[in-house]
C-alpha cells in the first residue's frame, strides 16, 4: 500500500531520495544530474523580494552548474507563486555570479500540481493542460525562438494526464495520482527503475511513527486550510452576491432615472412643439393683422380719394351755380331747383 504523495511530508520523504530525484529530473527535463543530496525548505542566499520564500526540494549540480527545484502544490495560485519563485532564483543567481547580470547556473523549477487549475487565460478560458513550460528565451516577429538560456519552469498536473502526455512524465504523474486515489493496488510502471524505487520508499510499512505523526499534522493543516479557503470563498461569494444585488439595484435606479429623463424629455419636446405651434399661429395672426391693416389703409385711401372726388364734384357744381348766377338769366329759385340745392346753399356759396 502506497502512502499519499499528495501529503507534503510523504512527498518530501520519497523525492529527497537522491536516486528518485535524479530519475524524476531525467524523465521531466532530460538532465543527468550529479548530486549527492537533496535539500528541503531551502531559502535563497540573497534578498530578492519582500518575502524570503522557501523551496520544497532543492538540489544543485555544481559540476554542470545546474539548480533544480521541485514544488508540490494543491491550491489555486500556483502559476503566479512559482513564477515569482523562478524569477527570484534567476535574480539570486545573477546577484551571486560575480559579474553584472551574468547567469553562471541554469535554473529549473518543476511544479507538481494535484488539483485542477483555477488559473485561466486572459480571455477567461480555463487551462486544462498536463504540461506547461515557461522559459525566458526571446523570439522574432516570425515566431522563431533564439536559444539563449536553458532556464525554465515545467508545471505538471496529475488531473490532466492524457494519451499524448510523454510516457516518462506520465509514469511519475501516475505514481502520484495512484497514491492518492488507488493506494492499495496502484497501476504504475515498475519497469521504470526510478519510479519503482520511489514506490518502494512510498510503501506504507516504510514510514516511521514520527513521519506518520507529521503527515497527520499536515493533513489537519490542509483540512483547516480547505475549510478556511471554503469559508473565504463563501464569504467572497456572498460579497459578490451583495455586490451583484447592489449593481442590479443601481441598474434599476439608473433605468428608472433614464425613463423619467426620457419622459421629461418627451414632455419638453411636446411643450416645445406646442410653443412652436403657438408661434406659428401668432405669426399667422400677425400676417392677417398686417393684411387687415393693409386693407384698412387701402380702404382709407379709397375713402379719401372718393372724398376728394366728391369735393371736386361739389366744387364743379358750385362753380356752375356761380356761373349761372353771374349770367343772370335764371332766378336763384330756378338755379336751386336745377341743381337740387337750397336757396340757403346758393346764398352760402355766393358769399
Amino acid at each position: 500500500m502506497l502512502i499519499n504523495l499528495d501529503n507534503e511530508v510523504h512527498f518530501k520523504k520519497v523525492f529527497t531520495d537522491v536516486e528518485v530525484f535524479k530519475g524524476f529530473v531525467k524523465d521531466v527535463l532530460g538532465l543527468d544530474l550529479e548530486i549527492d543530496k537533496v535539500e528541503t525548505e531551502k531559502s535563497l542566499s540573497s534578498q530578492v523580494g519582500a518575502t524570503n520564500f522557501k523551496m520544497d526540494l532543492f538540489a544543485e549540480d555544481t559540476t554542470n552548474r545546474t539548480v533544480v527545484e521541485i514544488q508540490k502544490v494543491d491550491y489555486d495560485y500556483t502559476y503566479r507563486r512559482f513564477l515569482h519563485y523562478f524569477l527570484g532564483n534567476l535574480v539570486d543567481v545573477q546577484l551571486n555570479s560575480g559579474k553584472l547580470y551574468k547567469f553562471n547556473k541554469d535554473v529549473y523549477v518543476i511544479v507538481v500540481v494535484t488539483r485542477a487549475y483555477q488559473i485561466a487565460e486572459k480571455g477567461g478560458e480555463p487551462i486544462k493542460d498536463d504540461v506547461l513550460i515557461t522559459d525566458i528565451n526571446p523570439r522574432t516577429l516570425e515566431a522563431e525562438y533564439r536559444d539563449m538560456h536553458d532556464h525554465k519552469i515545467v508545471m505538471l498536473n496529475t488531473e490532466f494526464v492524457n494519451k499524448s502526455t510523454p510516457k516518462a512524465i506520465r509514469d511519475w504523474l501516475d505514481l502520484i495520482k495512484e497514491s492518492i486515489h488507488n493506494p492499495k493496488s496502484p497501476n504504475i510502471n515498475l519497469l521504470n527503475p526510478a519510479v519503482a524505487r520511489a514506490a518502494k520508499i512510498a510503501e506504507n510499512n516504510n514510514i516511521t511513527p514520527e513521519e506518520f505523526y507529521e503527515a497527520n499534522i499536515q493533513e489537519m493543516r490542509k483540512a483547516t486550510l480547505a475549510i478556511n479557503l471554503e469559508m473565504g470563498r463563501e464569504e467572497q461569494r456572498e460579497k459578490t452576491r451583495q455586490a451583484e444585488e447592489k449593481r442590479k439595484q443601481a441598474e434599476g435606479k439608473r433605468k428608472q432615472a433614464e425613463g423619467k429623463a426620457k419622459e421629461a424629455e418627451g414632455k419638453a419636446k411636446e411643450a416645445q412643439g406646442k410653443a412652436k405651434e403657438a408661434e406659428v399661429k401668432a405669426k399667422e395672426a400677425e400676417v392677417k393683422a398686417k393684411e387687415a391693416e393693409g386693407k384698412a389703409k387701402e380702404a382709407e385711401g379709397k375713402a379719401k380719394e372718393a372724398q376728394g372726388k366728391a369735393k371736386e364734384a361739389q366744387e364743379r357744381v358750385n362753380q356752375s351755380i356761380l356761373r349761372a348766377l353771374n349770367r343772370g338769366k335764371l332766378t336763384k329759385a330756378e338755379i336751386a331747383e336745377d341743381f337740387g340745392v337750397t336757396l340757403e346753399y346758393i346764398e352760402k356759396i355766393k358769399r
